[in-house]
């Protein structure tokens, strides 16, 4: 095509000088099917993984994972309100205080109210007891225990005391025992009414002997 444009510009008188370095080209027609386009190759950048990697790794080993603390469960457990206990108050009933003093012989428990006896009651009493061998007992009231102090129950105290001795035996009273009910006992004269009338002494002493005279 050069050298086409040179003979053209040779014919207008136009001189064109080409350096003696740049070749002429040859013009080669060519059809447009045998054209193809030009291709443009586009170079293609890959990220570097390895340094992306390194930094997410760095990332998740320097921040600390937060561990929740364990939620502690305490099963809670319904209280449900307990009744007022009522205390009933009952009367202390009050009983005087009183001493009995009891004999045990061999078929017998011979018994005497002991809480005021006077010189000769007292001195008749031991005549008693020298008579013949026996257990001598003796029961006080109040009884010595705080708690138990009501004269409700002052009747079994007696009772557990004259069971305790008896052991099946006959029971005898010297004149009246106060705070007892039991009918399975025999009642005598008093000590008082043995000194006023002597002869009642007799029949305390077949008692005391009525064993040994069944016995010969």
């Amino acid at each position: 095509m050069i050298g086409h444009q040179r003979d053209i510009l040779a014919t207008l008188g136009i001189d064109i000088w080409i350096p003696r370095a740049e070749l002429c080209q040859s013009h080669q027609p060519a059809l447009w099917r045998d054209q193809s386009q030009p291709e443009v190759l586009s170079e293609i950048i890959l990220p570097e993984l390895k340094a992306e990697t390194s930094v997410i790794e760095r990332s998740v080993v320097s921040a600390p994972v937060e561990v929740p603390a364990p939620v502690v469960v305490t099963p809670t457990m319904e209280i449900q309100p307990q009744p007022e206990l009522v205390h009933e108050l009952r009367e202390i009933v009050e009983v005087a205080p009183f001493s009995m003093q009891a004999l045990g012989l061999a078929h017998c428990i011979i018994v005497i109210d002991a809480t005021s006896l006077t010189e000769d009651q007292q001195l008749l009493w031991s005549n008693i007891q020298r008579a013949m061998l026996g257990e001598f007992a003796e029961l006080n009231w109040p009884f010595p225990w705080d708690n138990v102090q009501d004269g409700r129950g002052v009747e079994s105290y007696i009772q557990g005391f004259l069971d305790g001795m008896s052991h099946d035996k006959n029971i005898i009273f010297l004149g009246t025992v106060p705070h007892l009910s039991n009918s399975k006992i025999t009642q005598l004269a008093s000590l008082q009414e043995m000194l006023d009338r002597p002869i009642l002494k007799k029949r305390l002493w077949r008692f005391m002997q009525s064993r040994l005279v069944s016995m010969e």
